[in-house]
């Protein structure tokens, strides 16, 4: 029984130095070799030594140049390899990682990891060497010139039939360092497409506003200039289509806030007030620098309608024989002082036969804006007044006119001040009602008032009314002038015609009275 466990015991110990050489020999055997059941990358490189294990692996791996990565952005795609990228295999430090598989500190240690690899396996991952950031952003460089789009500011185009409004465009672009960032992290996260969002780029200008809605109401309807001379009696409409008012308008572009404004070509409307100038005839002419500030104001308030300013010319007149220079102003409608202040250099008492005279423009006497609504007819023969709204008898008076040493001038006139209470100091009179309509001199106005009243408080005689018999303003009764005092503004147009009667020997005058009175 001894015996036995005697040779048991040796078969033992003999097994026991027998697996003990033949694990002492297998890893004597892989000193320099791979252990069996590594693979790399799905490679079996078990029992090769590390040379061979490079060789087997750079055969087995893909080439370089063909793995890559798809990048799109904005509809577009890029194919980058890992050449192209810098991006490789780094085989000599996989083989590395694969020979330290199972190599333990004590050859015990070691037998066990290599028995357990054997028989389980273990596969290494391959080492990358990561893709070099300058060519990533040397790619990105490239989407971004290919992605790349300015935006577009909004912009307005006026023709003739029209004014067309264009939105601004928004651009795009890449934000390359970002996206060179987003390569290299899909890169080393084993990736093989990305997606590049891009950065929008707003225009500076995105519509063509104020200036198209403006542009679009000014070419809307023609523009009418109004020219309405009631002192000539002349009323003419002249348009300008649509068409001729694009011509009109050109734009700008302000930077802050960004906006695009209208503007309006003063210079092109003064040409076009030139060619309408001559077609007003003979006794008018048209104020073209006022009237285009008429029209740019108008316009400026996108309205289709202006009023023309309108002057009249000076005349000339020869001497004739038996003429003085009082009937010759009368004639035309003027104070004699204004005929005199015309021609400087005429001696008013010695005219020649051939002489020229200045006659003044009848803008020296219609110097307001005229009232068109409103007009005081004032017919000397009858000695009456009418006043007229909108063409219809609105007032008809009983007057009194000047009398023949100071007569009232007949002519066109307007009012031209207005004073409820004035005081004559010539005659030392109050004048209720006062509306001066033209100057007798160059300080003293003619006009239209209610009987006088003395510096005693005395209403002079009713009795001078329809015949002429003042100093030459028109007087009207009680009641009579401040109906018309109330009723006609400055401007409106006080029309004289005729020639005053001779004031009867019975009849009182305004002189008489004064000097004598009750």
């Amino acid at each position: 029984m001894q015996s036995g466990l005697r040779w048991l015991g040796i078969a033992v110990a003999i097994g026991i130095l027998l697996l003990t050489g033949v694990a002492i020999a297998y890893d004597r055997q892989h000193t320099e070799r791979i252990f069996p059941g590594v693979t790399v990358n799905g490679l079996d490189v078990g029992g090769m030594t590390t040379l061979e294990a490079e060789v087997a692996l750079e055969h087995a791996l893909p080439d370089p140049q063909a793995e890559g990565i798809t990048v799109r952005a904005a509809d577009q795609t890029w194919r980058f390899s890992w050449a192209a990228l810098g991006q490789n295999y780094d085989i000599p430090a996989t083989i590395a990682e694969a020979f330290e598989v199972a190599r333990e500190e004590t050859w015990v240690k070691r037998l066990q990891a290599a028995w357990r690899v054997r028989q389980e396996g273990q596969d290494i991952a391959v080492v990358a060497i990561s893709a070099d950031p300058a060519k990533a952003t040397l790619a990105m460089e490239t989407i971004a010139k290919a992605v790349f789009r300015t935006p577009v500011d909004a912009n307005l185009s006026i023709r003739p039939e029209g004014a067309i409004g264009t939105p601004g465009q928004a651009g795009q672009e890449l934000d390359i360092t970002a996206a060179s960032t987003a390569l290299l992290d899909a890169l080393q996260r084993g990736e093989t497409e990305l997606h590049l969002q891009l950065r929008p780029l707003p225009p500076h200008l995105e519509t063509a506003e104020p200036a198209y809605s403006r542009a679009v109401a000014l070419l809307a309807a023609p523009f009418i200039l109004e020219v309405n001379d009631p002192v000539t009696d002349f009323h003419e409409e002249f348009e300008a289509p649509p068409a001729q008012i694009a011509g009109w308008l050109s734009w700008h572009t302000e930077p802050e806030p960004p906006a695009i404004k209208l503007d309006i070509e003063a210079e092109q409307i003064r040409a076009w007030l030139e060619e309408v100038a001559p077609q007003l005839g003979a006794e008018r002419y048209l104020d073209v620098s006022e009237t285009l500030t008429r029209t740019l104001n108008a316009l400026n308030l996108e309205e289709h309608r202006a009023m023309a300013h309108v002057r009249h010319p000076e005349k000339t007149y020869i001497v004739e024989p038996n003429d003085n220079m009082f009937d010759i102003a009368y004639n035309f409608g003027f104070p004699l002082w204004r005929l005199i202040e015309a021609n400087p250099d005429v001696i008013s008492r010695s005219l020649l036969i051939g002489q020229q005279l200045i006659i003044p423009s009848m803008d020296v006497l219609i110097s307001e804006p005229v009232v068109l609504d409103k007009r005081i007819e004032i017919n000397l023969p009858e000695q009456k007044m009418r006043a007229y709204q909108d063409g219809e008898l609105h007032f008809e008076f009983t007057i009194s006119s000047g009398m023949s040493k100071t007569p009232t001038i007949a002519g066109l006139f307007q009012i031209l001040t207005k004073e409820e209470n004035a005081f004559a100091q010539r005659w030392n009179l109050d004048m209720p009602y006062f509306m001066g309509f033209y100057k007798e001199g160059p300080e003293f106005y003619n006009g239209i008032h209610e009987l006088p009243i003395t510096r005693g408080g005395y209403r002079l005689s009713q009795g001078v009314l329809g015949w002429p018999a003042s100093f030459g303003c028109i007087i009207l009764n009680v009641g009579d002038a401040q109906q018309l005092f109330e009723w006609a503004p400055i401007g409106t147009l006080v029309a004289v015609k005729g020639v005053a009667p001779g004031t009867p020997s019975w009849q009182e005058t305004l002189d008489q009275i004064v000097d004598n009175p009750p």
